[in-house]
């Protein structure tokens, strides 16, 4: 591999191989979706999945459309300890005060915490409450951190760095991103980047 190699245009790729060895914004990824007459809803692994099945296979995944059988509106309702996490729920300022009135000022959504609630419905605000109070107190260990997101590979490479590289400016960060998302994949840090 070349280390001259540049990133193709989108629409010149034509396997889903050649398509995962580089990086690509959401935007791109909803753009081409839209191009190709594929969905444009999900996050980037989703809407990946979706055009490398499509460039491979020729067939169009469809979204799957998860439907909210609840009518509870977590924006208004009056929250307690006993109310059910449904899948009408949604992050608002009507949970964070609630929160905050549980736990104190101290409270913020998370990565963690929202995938919690997401994948725990059925339980109440009082194990959330429990389980954000457990976060909460293994964040305030030395060395502890977040878990990132799959999809944040930004953040994943900026996480890493730093460790790597301790004092590094922002801009110095920034600028070998933007070297290491131009090339091919994986996109994510390995020793030697930050002598881009």
């Amino acid at each position: 591999m070349s280390e001259q190699e540049e990133r193709p245009a989108i629409e010149s790729i034509e396997s889903g191989e050649e398509f995962k060895r580089w990086y690509w914004l959401k935007e791109e990824l909803v753009s081409y979706c839209r191009t190709l007459g594929l969905g444009t809803a999900g996050q980037k692994q989703v809407l990946t999945a979706r055009i490398v099945t499509f460039l491979d296979t020729g067939k169009i995944v469809r979204p799957v459309s998860k439907k909210v059988t609840s009518t509870f509106d977590w924006s208004k309702e009056t929250l307690t300890l006993g109310t059910r996490i449904t899948d009408s729920y949604r992050n608002s300022k009507n949970v964070r005060k609630f929160m905050k009135q549980q736990v104190g000022d101290r409270f913020a959504f998370s990565n963690e915490f929202m995938e919690w609630m997401r994948d725990n419905m059925g339980k109440t605000l009082a194990d959330a409450v429990e389980f954000w109070i457990d976060l909460d107190s293994r964040k305030r260990l030395s060395g502890y951190r977040e878990k990132p997101l799959p999809q944040n590979q930004y953040n994943q490479f900026v996480r890493a760095l730093s460790q790597a590289k301790p004092g590094i400016s922002n801009k110095e960060i920034r600028r070998l991103w933007a070297v290491k998302r131009a090339k091919p994949g994986p996109h994510i840090y390995q020793p030697g980047d930050e002598d881009f």
